[in-house]
């Protein structure tokens, strides 16, 4: 089994015990058990009636997804610039978010009427649909990245002059302001273009832009492709446990008509 040295997933350290709390303004940067709960919407109903608000959830993420994809996909094409995908991209964080805050109000609701079970359901639903999308929002940049050709193994020739590095630096840079996945998605530091290290003749690499240092950290090709198989596997993980979950929603369905 490939052993990624970019793995896609990464732990917090707990903080010392001690240590002074720090209050970031910043949402995504607080830790999230710290983070104030937005207020739920009001929902009401019968047992079943919540769940098929649940359903109907899930047909507006469905459409959330599509506008997604069909943005990416005009944005790689280059039929779309960078402030026109980065827009797309905070309008529909803003429908998942609110897609994610009705679901809870749904569970809550099941639960206090008793239905721990279709709960449940709403409940690992929810945590498929998160791993869905940041697992989505990886192989989006990982794929961008690719089409980027800017790794060595991507041409034809082995060699490349120090105008091409910086051309090579100047894309990522614009690619990374319209593109980087937001902050919970955890993605291989080459996949964000943060992948230059030290070179050897220069010194640091945030000061060096020569073709060694660039070589030097860039991932091989079976790096790269590991890790666009290590997150395929995690979305298609997450999707079968979405529709497990829906499965037994719709059973649940029967059994209260």
């Amino acid at each position: 089994m490939l052993a990624l040295r970019f793995p896609l997933t990464c732990s917090i350290p707990a903080l010392h015990p001690r240590a002074p709390k720090t209050f970031r303004s910043d949402p995504n940067e607080q830790p999230q058990a710290s983070r104030p709960r937005p207020t739920l919407p009001p929902v009401s109903g019968t047992p079943a009636e919540l769940i098929r608000r649940f359903f109907q959830i899930q047909e507006r993420r469905a459409a959330a997804y599509g506008a997604f994809d069909e943005s990416f996909r005009r944005h790689a094409r280059g039929a779309a610039d960078g402030v026109t995908f980065s827009e797309t991209c905070r309008e529909i964080t803003a429908e998942f978010a609110s897609c994610s805050l009705e679901a809870i109000a749904l569970e809550e609701a099941l639960k206090a009427a008793g239905k721990e079970a279709p709960a449940a359901c709403v409940r690992v639903a929810q945590m498929g649909e998160k791993t869905k999308l940041n697992m989505t929002c990886a192989l989006q940049v990982l794929r961008k990245r690719a089409l980027e050709n800017a790794w060595s193994w991507q041409r034809e020739t082995d060699e490349a002059t120090d105008e091409e590095m910086a051309e090579l630096e100047r894309r990522e840079a614009s690619f990374a302001a319209a593109a980087r996945p937001p902050p919970s998605v955890a993605a291989p530091s080459f996949a964000n273009g943060n992948f230059r290290k030290a070179c050897d003749v220069h010194g640091e690499a945030a000061a060096c832009a020569c073709a060694q240092a660039a070589r030097a950290a860039e991932p091989t090709r079976a790096e790269f492709e590991g890790a666009v198989a290590e997150a395929t596997r995690e979305l298609e993980d997450a999707v079968r446990g979405i529709n497990d979950a829906l499965e037994e929603l719709r059973c649940e369905l029967e059994d209260e008509a």
